[in-house]
């Protein structure tokens, strides 16, 4: 609901009548003795093409990988700066109920691997399809390994590798010097093997 305020006396203390509420008090900002904190203002860490600031990209890490035929395969890295990052923290429970007792008894609790959904856009100039780039992040989506990605908002939440489990690249009607892209993967974290020698 809009309200019509008329002028009114601005004093301190003063009671003011507005359209439809009554005894407001105008309060003395100076005098109220909470501490409001200042903060700095995050940089912007590029701009994209548009001159528009990107506060998070990510980056598709360069990888490598043998394939079927014995042939070594090497992807080099993409950097996507339109993109929306979704975390999910799956948590396994181990319960067992007990005859005679209301609930169940939880007998171990763990993390499961993070559920990792990436959503984003390629773009390219007006008119023209962003082929090499499309190209690109298909191989590396293609490759059959744990691979590494770089975001500042993943490295926040521990997640520096991602086991892909499906992507879609869907046309778009109307649009075309763009992709859309979205990608579902669970975090990986690389095991270390200690060699031993007896």
């Amino acid at each position: 609901m809009d309200y019509i305020i008329p002028k009114v006396n601005t004093q301190v203390g003063a009671v003011a009548k507005y359209s439809g509420l009554n005894n407001v008090r105008i309060l003395n900002a100076k005098a109220i003795p909470y501490v409001i904190p200042t903060a700095t203002k995050d940089e912007p860490i590029g701009h994209s093409e548009l001159g528009t600031p990107i506060y998070s990209d990510i980056t598709f890490d360069a990888c490598s990988y043998t394939d079927n035929n014995g042939r070594k395969i090497n992807v080099e890295e993409v950097n996507i700066q339109t993109v929306i990052i979704t975390i999910s923290q799956p948590i396994n429970i181990i319960k067992t109920a007990i005859q005679g007792r209301d609930g169940t008894v939880k007998e171990y609790i763990g993390k499961d691997d993070m559920q990792v959904n990436i959503s984003g856009m390629i773009t390219g100039k007006n008119g023209v399809y962003p082929l090499d780039k499309v190209n690109k992040l298909k191989a590396w989506l293609d490759a059959p390994i744990s691979k590494g990605i770089t975001a500042w908002w993943l490295a926040n939440l521990n997640v520096a590798n991602i086991v892909i489990n499906s992507f879609d690249m869907p046309q778009t009607e109307g649009g075309y010097s763009y992709q859309m892209f979205s990608i579902s993967a669970i975090s990986d974290t690389p095991v270390e093997l200690k060699i031993s020698t007896q």
